[in-house]
């Protein structure tokens, strides 16, 4: 009898534990749990080629041609070159970077020096190259695009060429100094330092592929002595010859993304 009575009393607290785990049961639920957003610092390591359209101001330039009676020059100098660049991983969001540019614009016209005479081409070419150190800021709104504002310090050339010869010349015309007048060569060139506020709008297609523009201004800060012909000091060169102006830029980098 003693032993019917222990096993009612152990079949009935077990039922009442199971019946309050229903009841638990009832109260939980499946749905999913936000989870926690969090930021991905930005990070970028490239190398590529770019192209600049820098936009000078040529009117001393075009004053110069008009006197040797060449045609002016317009339209913005097409600058082919590369980049490289890298985050720091210390200060979330920034990075670092070094480029290199060089293009050229001329202006040309077809002479006859005297009447019956064989014809001559005179030509000018304006030659500008930069390299610039960049120091950048990421902003990511969304997933693969970024807003990078920056600054640029860098080194640039100026080179100023004008030169007038014949359409055919033989080996035995270069023996003598002077070697073929009337042809002539001259060039003018000074070393710059520039300052280049920029902006650069960039979506990374795949973490291995990376497209850019880019828009900046460079501001001439500093400049050295023009020289003319590998030696001679000039002086009263205008003023307006000068690295200044808005550039829009183009490139393609492969690299690392996120």
């Amino acid at each position: 009898m003693n032993r019917i009575l222990a096993a009612l009393v152990a079949i009935s607290l077990t039922t009442s534990v199971v019946i309050a785990q229903d009841d638990k049961l009832d109260d939980l639920t499946f749905e999913e749990m936000p989870l926690k957003d969090e930021s991905v610092p930005y990070f970028a390591v490239g190398v590529g080629p770019t192209l600049s359209l820098y936009m000078p101001n040529y009117d001393d330039v075009n004053a110069l041609g008009a006197k040797l009676g060449i045609g002016t020059m317009s339209g913005p100098i097409a600058q082919w070159g590369g980049e490289i660049f890298t985050a720091i991983g210390v200060v979330p969001n920034m990075r670092v970077g070094f480029s290199w540019v060089t293009g050229n614009n001329s202006a040309s016209k077809d002479t006859v020096l005297v009447l019956g005479g064989p014809s001559y081409t005179r030509a000018i070419k304006y030659n500008v190259s930069m390299r610039t150190l960049k120091i950048d800021y990421a902003i990511v709104p969304f997933k693969s695009f970024a807003i990078i504002p920056g600054v640029g310090l860098g080194f640039g050339t100026l080179t100023l060429e004008t030169y007038q010869s014949a359409a055919a010349r033989t080996w035995p015309d270069y023996g003598t100094i002077p070697a073929t007048s009337p042809d002539s060569y001259t060039i003018l060139e000074r070393s710059v330092i520039y300052a280049a506020p920029k902006l650069d709008i960039e979506y990374a297609v795949t973490p291995f592929l990376n497209l850019r523009l880019n828009a900046s201004y460079a501001l001439q800060v500093a400049g050295g002595d023009w020289t003319g012909n590998k030696n001679a000091i000039v002086s009263d060169v205008p003023s307006g010859i000068k690295l200044q102006g808005f550039s829009a830029q183009f490139g393609i980098f492969v690299g690392l993304f996120n």
